[in-house]
């Protein structure tokens, strides 16, 4: 009598979402105890709350209800934040991509074709075939926060552009007065909005009692200062999903990359740049005064300087340290204090004296010396 074939059980259900302005692309992916991938189904929705409702039923109709269905979200623009929202409000565990790990993998895969269909498809996939961070939604206090300083970022961009403008009707042959007058009128509405603004981020961080008296104690550091911290901290959503110092660093882009291949290929090591550009621009300039003003930024730019005789690297690896050091202090909810020893250095420090007190075993050549002069 023929042996009946069990049937081949489900383990893994993941949906890859590929969302633009008015809609979005959807494939629903299944992983089963052989290893093999299958798609059930595909769709496309509007991004609206009525095409998040149809879409959660499109889920529901498909999934099997013993497993818990995962989403991949591409991170396009801000248009994947209501979704988002949505879909973590109502239970499910969404992933969020940056678009250059999505490209990179879809270049794994060797896709040539690129429609918002196979997006999904691919999203889908790579849902099932890695282990991606469940996404966290920022708290209302991170976000407003987040808000304010990308827009004091904006309005210091376009005070750049309008000085260049006014410096360059200024030495224009015959420049037109009242270009001049409104280019100066919106100039002073700038700098009354930037005032404005820096303000409000100010009132922001102090209305919260808990999230002040962290940023008090990290602006003790000569350099760092209100601004600079609150759009590291709002960024990073108050470090609410950061282990580790190398995950940080490696979100802010200034995890360092090298490329050496044989004996022909021998790039430089550089920072890949992979990351977060408002947390590298907020450090730029307050790397330059903690070079300054602290001097154990000080000695770290001079020996990076001393061995690649580059300034900028120096004042990266300032960066860098700065960075770690917020997340420290936040994390540890501490004062910053200059004279700090790190207690694993100051062991290390106390061995190496140990060794050095060690007694030196005269040599064969010593003992026969000795030997002869006593005879």
């Amino acid at each position: 009598m023929p042996v009946k074939k069990s049937a081949i059980q489900v383990i893994k259900q993941n949906v890859g979402v590929d969302i633009s302005k008015d809609d979005f692309k959807v494939c629903f992916y299944r992983l089963d105890q052989n290893g093999n991938k299958s798609t059930n189904g595909s769709r496309t929705f509007n991004n609206t709350l009525a095409g998040f409702m149809a879409f959660m039923k499109w889920i529901e109709s498909k999934r099997i209800d013993s497993l818990t269905v995962r989403i991949t979200i591409e991170a396009t623009g801000v248009y994947y934040e209501n979704l988002s929202y949505f879909l973590n409000d109502n239970g499910y565990r969404v992933s969020v991509v940056l678009p250059n790990k999505s490209k990179d993998y879809a270049k794994s895969l060797n896709l040539k074709t690129k429609t918002d269909k196979e997006d999904a498809k691919m999203l889908g996939q790579m849902g099932i075939e890695r282990d991606l961070f469940q996404w966290q939604p920022i708290s209302t206090k991170m976000r407003i926060l987040k808000q304010l300083t990308r827009d004091r970022v904006s309005i210091l961009r376009e005070k750049v552009v309008l000085n260049n403008k006014i410096h360059a009707l200024n030495h224009s042959f015959e420049p037109n007065k009242k270009v001049l007058k409104r280019s100066k009128q919106r100039l002073k509405l700038l700098n009354e909005q930037l005032k404005e603004v820096e303000k409000e981020i100010e009132q922001t961080v102090k209305a919260d009692e808990l999230l002040n008296a962290k940023v008090t104690n990290i602006c003790k550091v000569k350099g760092l200062g209100i601004i600079t911290v609150a759009t590291v901290i709002a960024e990073t959503n108050g470090f609410l999903l950061f282990t580790s110092r190398s995950q940080l660093t490696s979100y802010a882009g200034y995890d360092v990359v090298e490329k050496e291949s044989g004996t022909s290929v021998k790039g430089k090591p550089r920072i890949s740049k992979k990351g977060n550009t408002h947390i590298r621009r907020a450090l730029y300039f307050p790397a330059i005064t903690l070079v300054k003003y602290e001097p154990q930024f000080k000695q770290l730019f001079d020996r990076v300087v001393e061995r690649s005789a580059i300034k900028m690297k120096g004042y990266v690896a300032v960066q860098r340290k700065a960075l770690i050091l917020i997340y420290t202090l936040f994390k540890n909810n501490t004062p910053y204090d200059s004279n700090y020893q790190n207690p694993k250095k100051e062991t290390k420090e106390k061995v190496s004296k140990i060794v050095d007190r060690t007694p030196v075993l005269p040599t064969l050549d010593a003992c026969s010396m000795a030997t002869s002069f006593v005879l």
